[in-house]
């Protein structure tokens, strides 16, 4: 790739990827809250309890958590596209088109995110290249040799970056961050 499509393709990078990542980014958070708060709730007998008073812990909880999606879901008009269509996962791990769903969403944040650094990886390899022909370029002509910029510039030839070389972003924060979902869900009883 060239000098000049290499410019244009670590801003296409940034931009697509952000385009990836924050639609995906807000439908993650809109699983989520519909996982936590809405049809499944925090297990337990609710208010039936045992009589001892310990039964009614997991209905004020359940009321509290109600409570607080309403709340987001009436603040936030602006997300009405995501909570009507973004997919609530079952709570058993099992292979549903929901989860299935939920988990390409999930993965597409992380898409965004690489596919972003890529390009601003090699942005700041661009603008690094542009600097250093400008100072070529004063030297250039400091030594008056007769060279171009537009010389200068046929010479660079870029590497490519691939979004797939990203390792972190994409292949270990996934892992991290659901290994984080997890045992949180667990610790909460979900």
């Amino acid at each position: 790739m060239t000098y000049q499509q290499a410019g244009y393709i670590a801003v296409a990078k940034r931009i697509f990827g952000w385009i990836i990542f924050v639609p995906s980014l807000l439908s993650t958070f809109v699983s989520v809250i519909n996982l936590v708060a809405g049809q499944h709730g925090v297990k337990g007998d609710g208010v039936k309890g045992d009589g001892i008073g310990g039964g009614g812990v997991n209905a004020v909880l359940n009321d509290f958590l109600q409570m607080m999606t309403e709340m987001i879901k009436f603040n936030t008009p602006f997300l009405d596209f995501f909570w009507k269509h973004s997919p609530t996962p079952e709570r058993v791990a099992g292979i549903t088109g929901e989860n299935i769903s939920f988990f390409v969403i999930y993965m597409l944040m992380f898409v965004g995110l690489a596919m972003s650094a890529s390009g601003l990886r090699m942005y700041r390899q661009f603008k690094f290249i542009k600097e250093r022909i400008e100072d070529q370029m004063v030297f250039e002509h400091a030594q008056e040799s007769g060279i171009t910029k537009e010389q200068l510039k046929a010479k660079i030839a870029f590497p490519s970056h691939s979004l797939f070389s990203q390792i972190f972003i994409l292949y270990i924060s996934p892992i991290i961050i659901g290994t984080i979902a997890y045992f949180l869900f667990k610790f909460l009883g979900w």
